[in-house]
C-alpha cells in the first residue's frame, strides 16, 4: 500500500477491536455521535442509523438524517456542550475534517465522560478498506465490512487497468474562492483524481495546513494546467464563479464543474466515487479534444 497510508489507523483498528471485546452488544448500545459528513453517511449505510444521536450541520446523506439525528454544529466548530448532553459511547472524527485542538480536547473527556473517540484519516483511496474494517470492528458488522472492501478492490482493480488505456492530463481543482483555494497533490481529492489519470499541478507538503493552498489566478502552476475543475462542495461554484475566474486569470483552459462529493468523500461513497471516475475521465478527454 503506498506510503501515505496512515499506519495510525490499523493500530486505532487494533485498539478499537481491542475494547469491542470487553463489551457486549455493542452494535445495539452504541450511541454515536459522528463529525465528519462521509462517515456520517457510512455508518448510515451499514444500518446504524438508529444508533445515530448527534451529526454536523454538513452531514446532509441519507436525507433522512435531517429530521432524525440533532445537529451539534459545524465540522471545525461544533459545541462540545451539546455533544456532552447526548451522552454518547463513541465520537467518530476526522483529522482534516475537525480540528486538532477539538480532537485533542475530546480525548481530554472520554475518560470522564464514558465515550470512546474514533480518530481516521483517508489519504489515498486504499484507505477506505482500513476505515470500512475498522468500523466493522468496533460496531460489529465484520462481515457486512469485509464483502463490501472485496467488493470494492475487485472494481478498483478493474479500473486500475482500463486506467493503463488513459490519456493522462494535468489538473487544478478548486475548491473555494474569495479567495481561490484548491487541493493539492497530498490530498485524498487528487489522490482520487490520479485513479483517472491525472496529474496534480499543485505541490504541497504533507502538513494538514498547506495542503489546501490559497492561490492566485494568474499563478503560472495554474496556467500549466490541461483542464481546471471546480468542485460542487464545500463552494458550490456555478457557472458564473468559472467566468470570474476566467476574468482574472486570462486563461483559456477547458473549465469543468465536477461532483465534490464524488472526489472527496470516502467510505462508503468510495463506491460510487469508482463508478465516477471512469465517466470524468471521458468528459475530460472530450474538453481537451
Amino acid at each position: 500500500m503506498d506510503g501515505r497510508c496512515a499506519d495510525h489507523q490499523k493500530q486505532a483498528r487494533r485498539t478499537q477491536a481491542d475494547h469491542l471485546h470487553q463489551m457486549t452488544g455493542i452494535q445495539n448500545s452504541a450511541r454515536i455521535v459522528s463529525l465528519v459528513p462521509s462517515l456520517t453517511e457510512t455508518l448510515c449505510h451499514f444500518g446504524l442509523i438508529d444508533s445515530l444521536i448527534g451529526c454536523t450541520s454538513f452531514c446532509v446523506e441519507p436525507r433522512q438524517l435531517l429530521s432524525r439525528v440533532p445537529s451539534v454544529g459545524g465540522t471545525k466548530d461544533p459545541r462540545i456542550e451539546d455533544i456532552l448532553a447526548l451522552k454518547p459511547t463513541h465520537i467518530v472524527v476526522n483529522k482534516e475534517e475537525n480540528t486538532t485542538k477539538f480532537i485533542a480536547q475530546l480525548n481530554g473527556l472520554k475518560a470522564t465522560h464514558g465515550f470512546d473517540v474514533i480518530e481516521t484519516f483517508v489519504a489515498i483511496p486504499e484507505d477506505n478498506f482500513n476505515l470500512v474494517s475498522l468500523f466493522g470492528d468496533v460496531f460489529n458488522f465484520r462481515a457486512e465490512a469485509q464483502e463490501w472492501i472485496h467488493r470494492q478492490k475487485v472494481a478498483l482493480t478493474k479500473l486500475k487497468q482500463t486506467a493503463r488505456e488513459f490519456r493522462h492530463f494535468k489538473f487544478t481543482y478548486f475548491i473555494w474562492m474569495n479567495p481561490w483555494m484548491v487541493a493539492g497533490d497530498q490530498t485524498y481529492i487528487s489522490s482520487t483524481l490520479e485513479l483517472a489519470g491525472g496529474i496534480n499541478t499543485i505541490k504541497t507538503s504533507k502538513e494538514m495546513s498547506e495542503r489546501y493552498p490559497a492561490v492566485d489566478a494568474s499563478e503560472e502552476r495554474i496556467a500549466e494546467s490541461d483542464v481546471l475543475l471546480f468542485s460542487s462542495e464545500p463552494f458550490p461554484f456555478r457557472q458564473r464563479h468559472l467566468d470570474e475566474f476566467r476574468l482574472q486569470s486570462k486563461t483559456n483552459q477547458p473549465m469543468l464543474k465536477v461532483d465534490g462529493q464524488a472526489l472527496s468523500w470516502y467510505g462508503s461513497r468510495f463506491e460510487q466515487t469508482l463508478q465516477y471516475l471512469g465517466g470524468l475521465h471521458e468528459e475530460i478527454q472530450k474538453s481537451l479534444a
